[in-house]
């Protein structure tokens, strides 16, 4: 019985140091997430790779359907900003604010170009241009996801409006420690 007792420890003093040494051996894993080609948006497309070792290398996560509709959605929202009577816009007072919150969604760059376009700074506040909004990403249409590179992938949506008729938009997004919209042209 004390024999029996001793193998069963030892047995289970072996799972446990088994155990951990392999529990070890998954902790280097430096793997990246990124979606594959040229295929439409599903869960199944992404495909994970074996990054190339750095000393300070992240996990890049997988630019998905959710992260695409919650960014353009914010992108748009920050230009169709709550007015008055006036098109004077109401939580922010001058362009240097709204660029504050575009930056958490898009680069400096093509927020710049938005915030020029469609809105003016007077003395007394920021002022919305009455005009269209621009040919824009519809979340319930179809789309292609190209990938570039690691960090940047490329949405392209061929859609019809009444307004613009049909367009094609390709938006990309460059993951810099988040996803951000990084350029936006039209066809």
């Amino acid at each position: 019985m004390v024999r029996k007792r001793k193998f069963l420890n030892y047995i289970l003093t072996g799972l446990v140091v088994m155990f951990f040494f392999i529990a070890l051996q998954g902790t280097g894993n430096d793997s990246v997430s990124i979606v594959e080609g040229t295929d439409h948006l599903e869960a199944d497309n992404a495909v994970t790779e074996k990054a190339k070792p750095a000393s300070n290398s992240k996990t890049i996560k997988k630019l998905d359907h959710e992260r695409v509709v919650f960014l353009t959605s914010q992108f748009m929202n920050l230009i169709v900003q709550e007015t008055n009577e006036s098109y004077k816009v109401l939580h922010y007072n001058s362009k240097n604010q709204l660029l504050k919150a575009f930056t958490k969604v898009s680069s400096k760059e093509v927020a710049t170009k938005y915030i020029d376009y469609y809105f003016d700074e007077e003395p007394d506040g920021l002022y919305l241009k009455p005009t269209e909004t621009p040919p824009w990403f519809h979340e319930e249409e179809d789309y292609d996801m190209i990938r570039k590179n690691d960090n940047t992938v490329e949405v392209t949506q061929t859609n019809t409006t009444e307004l613009y008729g049909t367009r094609t938009i390709n938006i990309t997004f460059t993951f810099h420690n988040k996803w951000k919209i990084t350029g936006i042209t039209f066809d």
